[in-house]
């Protein structure tokens, strides 16, 4: 079997019968051309003398691009022998570069050495002559030097005999200034003491005139607040009667009493002279302390009267500590239980038993400027910054007190019928400050604790002590004048010796500062003196000097001259031997200026050789394959024409057999017989055909938001590119996109996974569709 065609139709060696091809309808040619009814002999014809045509083109091109390549072999070899003596030439003049080269660099380092010699030689001569011209600046320096010297020394002896006369002067002048001072001085000290008394007096009567105004004050105030601690409250009568036991309506007297506290008016308002503000509202003034105790004992005591209560609270000295240690004891305690522990701690240490001491307490709100939490070891705590509180809230909070123990009917005994020692304490935790009503049972306290009572003073006594106080006050103030007088009489005495006393010491101050200025204007002529003889001496030795340095500038100056000749010489030298250089180094250019030329010639003429032998075995390959292509378009030609014979010999067969029967069958089973022979042999030919699809690759594939893009390279004879893509490797549940373009966008995505993407090819022909294999799988993340 022969292989003919791509296409893989095989066509059998057959042996001639006369002038035509003896073929079986078997065979794959045969089948093949069935297969194409629209094929003609003439067709066929043309064919092979289009193969002809195209094996003489070739043959006439190879022929031809031969010849071209003798000719080239020919070139070659002549560029080649051009190139040889191009090479021979560049080496010979190349060598005739060295002895030159020697002698032009044995000429420069000649003339370096006669120039360095010369440099160095005017160096010499130049120091020789800077030497001699400063030594003859410095004589005659010194010789000016002598004859200033001599003039000051002249002019300074007649000045330091005026600097003397005035000098004696000024320190008569000082000694008399010293002595006034002197005297002045003692004066001052006599003032001094006089002024100190007078300071002295001054200070103890604006003391005593301090203490009666503060005592004033105190007075005025006393008077003032004791009409505020009358402080009383109208029960409503269905109050009274509840308590007293005339009714039992508890809800009818707890909302009158409440109507009654609502609408009280307090005692201490707000903006008065005497309403202090306190920064801690347990810090209470002693005085604020009893006012606000006399305040609450007020209120109670109208209440009790309204009710015929017979018991009594009463203020003592004792109740009155007691409430100040309470009140450390609570300020200092870190217990939860604060009243408690400071009643308990308060008792101890007065010696009271802790169950004879009761106390009721009501909270008021701080004013919190800033508030700020920490956490230390897992504890919060808390930390305020707190604005300030007035003694109208303290009692404003003491009144809530004592009415919230009225309104309460389980407590509002304790103010009716609580008999006992009475007082009032302020405290503070956190943002709160707390007003406590303190009562001690008499029967239970020692015999050391202070019972002695503390009685509000009348309003008449308390207004003689305003008179006496305001008396005190004025007699202290008319002193203060008086001292004052006196100390500003004595303090204008002291001022006026001080300022005499300073100006004369800068008198004096200035006097020796003028004559230590004068002294020091004072000629030394001694060291001009000595200066002179010094410069004198000095002039022999320097003349000695200029004279040596003289005659170095004229032996430097004959070294200089004759080095000067030597480097004439070198660089005449020098230049002869750079001009047979560059002349020989010009002939060596030249020559490799050559060799260049003829390596490119013959570098060209490779190149067009290489060339032609390519084309001259590329077209002895084409030759051969038109070769076979002509073979096989007159095997074509010769199996159309023996078809054509055979279908006219059976057309003439088949009509001399119509009139029997048999013959009939026969052609039946005939013609079905070679229907199958057809189908089998389209079949095979069928098979035989193989179409092979392109494939292509990926050239880019990147990622953007919920999409990625694909590009890849052009495959030739398809119809198309498929792109499938899966979130598997596996690619299972791959999804697949067509396209006839070489790029594609799949959108619609996940955003941010990873993708696994493939690629392949597709062919349609004759109504059928090809594809190539799926390519190795990229992966790509979107955006």
């Amino acid at each position: 079997m022969k292989k003919i065609s791509k296409n893989v139709l095989l066509v059998s060696s057959v042996g001639l019968a006369g002038s035509a091809f003896a073929v079986t309808n078997t065979h794959p040619v045969f089948a093949a051309n069935n297969a194409s009814k629209k094929t003609t002999v003439a067709n066929d014809q043309a064919k092979v003398k289009s193969a002809q045509k195209s094996v003489d083109q070739t043959q006439s091109k190879l022929t031809q691009v031969q010849n071209d390549l003798n000719t080239a072999n020919k070139d070659l070899a002549q560029k080649e022998t051009e190139l040889a003596n191009a090479k021979s030439t560049a080496e010979a003049a190349n060598s005739k570069v060295a002895a030159p080269n020697k002698s032009n660099d044995e000429a420069q380092s000649a003339l370096k050495q006669a120039q360095a010699a010369t440099d160095s030689a005017n160096s010499d001569y130049q120091n020789a002559v800077k030497d001699s011209t400063d030594k003859q600046k410095d004589l005659t320096d010194s010789q000016n030097k002598v004859t200033n010297l001599e003039k000051q020394l002249t002019d300074g002896e007649k000045n330091n005999n005026d600097i003397k006369q005035r000098v004696t002067e000024k320190n008569n002048k000082i000694s008399d200034n010293q002595k006034t001072l002197s005297g002045l001085q003692q004066e001052k000290s006599e003032s001094d003491a006089k002024l100190a008394s007078a300071q002295s007096d001054l200070a103890e009567m604006k003391q005593k005139a301090d203490s009666a105004s503060q005592a004033l004050q105190a007075a005025k105030k006393d008077l003032s607040s004791a009409t505020s601690t009358n402080e009383s409250l109208t029960l409503p009568q269905s109050y009274i009667d509840y308590v007293t036991g005339k009714s039992t309506d508890w809800d009818t007297a707890k909302k009158d009493l409440q109507d009654v506290v609502n609408n009280h008016t307090y005692p201490f308002t707000d903006g008065d002279e005497n309403d202090t503000v306190y920064n801690d509202p347990a810090a209470l003034s002693e005085s604020d302390q009893k006012r606000l105790d006399f305040y609450v004992k007020s209120l109670i005591d109208s209440v009790k009267s309204q009710v015929g209560s017979t018991s009594k609270l009463t203020i003592t000295d004792g109740s009155l500590e007691f409430a100040k240690r309470y009140t450390q004891e609570y300020q200092n305690s870190n217990y939860v239980f604060r009243k408690y522990n400071a009643i308990k701690s308060a008792s101890s240490i007065m010696g009271l038993d802790e169950y004879a001491v009761t106390g009721y307490d009501i909270a008021a709100n701080r004013q919190v400027t800033s508030r700020s939490i920490s956490i230390i070891n897992g504890y919060i705590y808390n930390s305020y910054e707190f604005g300030t509180t007035k003694m109208s809230e303290i009692a404003k909070a003491a009144f809530d007190l004592v009415t919230q123990e009225l309104a309460n009917p389980t407590d509002y005994n304790n103010i009716i019928k609580k008999n006992g020692y009475f007082s009032v304490a302020v405290t503070t935790q956190d943002d709160k400050f707390y007003v406590c009503l303190l009562t001690i049972n008499p029967a239970n306290v020692p015999s050391h604790f202070n019972t002695n009572e503390v009685v509000k003073p009348s309003q008449d006594e308390l207004a003689t002590a305003v008179q006496k106080s305001q008396a005190d006050s004025d007699q202290a103030n008319k002193d203060i004048e008086s001292a004052q007088s006196t100390f500003d009489q004595a303090q204008a005495e002291n001022q006026k010796l001080g300022q005499e006393i300073s100006d004369l010491q800068k008198k004096i101050s200035d006097g020796q500062s003028s004559v230590s200025s004068l002294q020091k204007q004072l000629t030394d002529t001694a060291k001009l003196q000595s200066q002179i003889k010094e410069t004198k001496d000095s002039l022999p030795a320097k003349q000695a000097a200029l004279q040596a340095a003289n005659e170095k500038v004229q032996t430097t100056q004959s070294k200089l001259n004759d080095c000067k000749t030597a480097l004439a010489a070198a660089q005449k030298e020098a230049a002869n031997t750079q001009s047979n250089l560059d002349k020989v180094k010009a002939d060596a250019s030249s020559a490799q200026q050559k060799l260049q030329t003829a390596q490119k010639a013959y570098d060209e003429a490779k190149k067009n050789q290489e060339k032609l032998t390519a084309s001259v075995a590329s077209l002895t390959k084409k030759l051969s394959y038109e070769k076979k292509q002509l073979a096989h378009a007159k095997a074509v030609l010769a199996l159309a024409q023996s078809k054509k014979a055979t279908t006219k010999k059976k057309s003439t067969k088949k009509s001399t057999k119509k009139a029997t029967t048999k013959s009939t069958k026969k052609k039946s089973t005939k013609k079905s017989t070679k229907k199958t022979t057809k189908k089998k042999v389209a079949k095979k030919v069928k098979k035989a055909k193989k179409v092979v699809v392109a494939s292509s690759k990926f050239t880019s594939l990147k990622g953007s938001k919920k999409a990625f893009v694909g590009k890849w390279k052009k495959a030739k004879s398809v119809s198309g590119y498929q792109v499938r893509y899966s979130t598997a490797s596996s690619m299972k549940k791959a999804k697949t996109k067509s396209t006839k373009t070489t790029k594609l966008k799949v959108s619609g995505l996940k955003s941010k996974k990873k993708y696994y993407v493939q690629l392949r090819s597709y062919r349609k022909l004759s109504g059928k569709t090809y594809y190539s294999a799926w390519t190795k799988a990229k992966t790509v993340k979107t955006r």
